[in-house]
């Protein structure tokens, strides 16, 4: 009997798929099975100058590309929170699609800090990767100035901001994250102190929350409902586009540190000082806290619940499946002849 006569295609479709979110997130423990993905890199075995390189690279176009929706928004009024959301939720499938298959796909230290604390990282390539991210975010910010300079000089004039001043966060905002979130703040009339500090590190660790458990049920290779790879970088743009329709009026939505500490870092040498470092109204080090614990709750929301109700599948699809067949018996993961095409059908009723 022929090995793939019996091999069950949806069911081997679902574990490569799982294997190659695996791959991109991280593995379910960095010390198993490896996969390689066709025309791809094999990401466990690639140098790590190179994962760092494309984590580096991400960031760049997250802070650069990615805040320049909001640099449009601010200084034209072209488009509102809603648009802005979609538009950089677009940005955010840019950086996956083009730099995931290298680097892992991590892109915010809070995800990698996370992978790293349940076993799918390890933690000697941590400070490497979180350094690379928060670099790209700093050079994004300075290739996002250079082009907008003018743009953001005329708003400042306009809107008579002192550059440094406490002021000077709306126009900050295009870079940095502040709580409330300025310009919806300006417009609502809303006091600085409508949200306080506890209050905005929690609504940071929410929203990372959120997207953390979305990520492990997505590389989760047992659930049967998560995205194929192509799907998985417009799912997580979506996912994030979602959190900053609902979430940015408080603090922007950061679920970032990369996305907030680089730019922060880069306007304080832009003439923002103080507005930067320590920050107006909340502290800086929010959107660097807040994102690590919600990622950490999310990464043990999964591992130690939501997860806990999957079954897993046979390791070995193929062998499980010619294994069934000789028995008769269906395989844990479900009859291999069920799911098969007319001509797999065929296959099998012609043996003898």
């Amino acid at each position: 009997m022929p090995d793939g006569a019996a091999r069950p295609r949806l069911q081997r479709g679902r574990a490569a798929r799982g294997r190659e979110l695996s791959s991109v997130m991280g593995h379910t423990k960095w010390s198993g099975s490896r996969f390689r993905r066709p025309g791809g890199a094999d990401v466990e075995n690639l140098a790590l100058w190179k994962r760092a390189l494309a984590e580096f690279s991400a960031v760049f176009l997250l802070a650069s590309i990615g805040l320049m929706t909001v640099a449009t928004a601010l200084t034209t009024g072209a488009y509102g929170l809603f648009e802005l959301s979609i538009a950089f939720g677009f940005a955010i499938t840019v950086m996956v699609v083009v730099s995931a298959a290298v680097s892992g796909g991590h892109f915010n230290p809070a995800i990698t800090i996370m992978l790293a604390s349940f076993r799918r990282f390890p933690w000697r390539d941590v400070p490497v990767y979180i350094a690379a991210q928060i670099s790209g975010g700093v050079l994004g910010a300075l290739v996002l100035y250079f082009f907008f300079s003018g743009p953001i000089r005329a708003f400042e004039a306009a809107s008579k901001i002192t550059r440094g001043q406490p002021n000077s966060s709306l126009s900050g905002m295009i870079f940095a994250c502040y709580s409330p979130n300025p310009a919806i703040a300006a417009a609502q009339k809303w006091p600085l102190n409508i949200i306080n500090t506890p209050t905005a590190v929690l609504a940071e660790a929410f929203a990372t929350f959120i997207l953390a458990i979305v990520i492990f049920a997505a590389v989760d290779t047992r659930n049967s409902f998560a995205p194929s790879l192509p799907l998985f970088a417009l799912w997580i743009g979506f996912i994030i586009a979602f959190i900053i329709m609902v979430e940015a009026p408080l603090t922007m939505a950061c679920i970032n540190p990369a996305r907030d500490l680089g730019p922060r870092i880069a306007i304080t040498m832009l003439g923002w000082g103080a507005a930067a470092f320590p920050g107006v109204g909340r502290p800086w080090w929010v959107w660097t806290v807040g994102p690590i614990l919600g990622a950490l709750v999310g990464g043990a929301a999964w591992s130690f619940v939501f997860g806990r109700f999957l079954t897993p599948r046979p390791v070995d699809l193929e062998a499980a499946g010619v294994q069934a067949d000789r028995l008769e018996t269906p395989t844990p993961g479900g009859d291999p002849h069920r799911h098969g095409s007319d001509e797999d059908e065929g296959d099998r009723t012609s043996r003898p």
